[in-house]
């Protein structure tokens, strides 16, 4: 995997001595952390992603892209040690149902859809997932709310001391904030989206029609490649979102500690 924890974890091998190939199922480098960079204000993530691969490329490490990885090619390579980087895949929520209509963020900064017209956001991370693609539709012209179960939206972006930047850009762009609410159904009625929501600390329950679903929501781990190589007969180690979905500095740190262990 050639996300944050791939990269590091490739770098520092390759710099301990180690001959090291990369494998990257899709055309670039940078995982989640590329797609994030896309965001309005967030384009200074490219530089991590750059400075991993340049660090990579000066270590002699094998990078390749657009290549699929079982378990099959794994063993065919006869490998002194794997590290599984595999990353995470998106949760559907249990509300979502099956309408096309209901996204993920990744999709909407990946470039995959454009949702148009007006557009409900769920933010279920609390951090910049959310507030990134509400910002990035807002710029494109379309009316977009926030909801979130939280008190506030966006509740972790002090952490970065992103919350007040944050909340000038969204009252410049007439972003919607609906706090302490859950989505708790969907119903696609002629081409949108009714949904169900309810205000949690008073049990009101409400409704609104909207175009699109922009869901940042909890993922899990790709881990169907760890699965298949326990127990070989050579070293395999998973790191970063192929443990457990967390934030990148987490994913990094792993890929360190794992690549010094080898």
């Amino acid at each position: 995997g050639g996300g944050p924890a791939g990269l590091r974890a490739a770098a520092t091998a390759a710099q301990r001595g180690h001959r090291v190939t990369l494998c990257e199922s899709t055309d670039v480098l940078g995982g989640q952390i590329r797609t994030a960079a896309t965001a309005p204000g967030r384009g200074e993530l490219a530089g991590l992603v750059r400075s991993l691969e340049v660090e990579c490329r000066r270590a002699g490490v094998e990078m390749r892209t657009g290549v699929h990885v079982d378990a099959a090619v794994v063993r065919d390579a006869r490998p002194d040690a794997v590290v599984v980087a595999t990353g995470a895949r998106p949760r559907r929520p249990d509300w979502a149902g099956d309408t096309g209509l209901v996204v993920d963020v990744r999709d909407v900064l990946d470039g995959r859809v454009s949702p148009h017209g007006d557009v409900l956001v769920v933010d279920d991370l609390g951090f910049h997932h959310a507030t990134s693609v509400a910002e990035l539709l807002a710029e494109r012209g379309v009316a977009v709310t926030v909801c979130t179960a939280g008190m506030i939206v966006g509740q972790d972006l002090g952490l970065t001391l992103d919350m007040e930047g944050w909340t000038r850009r969204a009252h410049a762009h007439g972003i919607e904030q609906l706090t302490d609410t859950l989505v708790t159904a969907v119903a696609e009625r002629d081409g949108r989206l009714d949904v169900a929501l309810r205000h949690h600390p008073t049990a009101v329950a409400h409704r609104r029609t909207v175009a699109a679903v922009v869901v940042a929501t909890h993922q899990d781990p790709v881990d169907e490649l760890w699965t298949a190589l326990r127990g070989s007969a050579f070293h395999v180690v998973r790191i970063g979102d192929a443990v457990a979905p967390r934030r990148a500095d987490a994913a990094i740190v792993e890929g360190e500690r794992a690549a010094n262990r080898l």
